[in-house]
């Protein structure tokens, strides 16, 4: 029971320490889970960055095959642009690993489409101590340039949903 006007103001500053702490904590916490949250975007963008070509150059080498070939739409903040990609598949070890390219006309005058590469074949470096790592060499195959895929966050549209005839 409080017993004086003392007793009320010493408890009425306890209360106010008391919220000054937790919004003090609340707003350090956000802080925190903010900070949290931009490292681990960092490290994925650094992970998900293309093995570059210097340092690959001296990976074995192996044959993959196109399994599929798609439009992607890449989104750059408040744009977006599609381009044309080539999912592929390659063996080390007997052990499957897949990756994915992309796709663009050379400047040949072949009247070849996209999806004429499915099951053609191209080479990719991959990483002897990670198989999973590879490095697709800019290479031309038909009368298309076959480069690293190196779009950031891309969707998959589905292939019935485009004309892909028209690339």
């Amino acid at each position: 029971m409080l017993t004086s006007r003392e007793d009320v103001a010493e408890v009425r500053i306890d209360l106010l320490v008391m919220s000054s702490v937790a919004e003090f904590v609340v707003h350090h916490y956000i802080i925190v889970l903010v900070t949290i949250f931009l490292l681990v975007y960092i490290v994925i963008f650094i992970v998900r960055q293309p093995v570059s070509a210097k340092k690959a150059a001296n990976w074995p080498v192996t044959e993959a095959t196109i399994q599929s070939v798609g439009k992607v739409v890449v989104s750059t903040g408040r744009s977006s642009y599609s381009v044309i990609a080539g999912d592929f598949s390659y063996i080390v070890k007997d052990e499957y690993y897949s990756g994915r390219l992309k796709i663009s006309r050379s400047f040949s005058t072949h009247d070849a489409l996209p999806r004429d590469l499915v099951n053609q074949k191209t080479q990719v470096r991959y990483n002897p101590g990670k198989p999973e790592q590879y490095s697709v060499p800019p290479q031309e195959v038909g009368s298309f340039l076959l480069d690293p895929y190196d779009e950031p966050f891309g969707t998959d549209v589905d292939p019935f949903d485009f004309d892909i005839d028209n690339n």
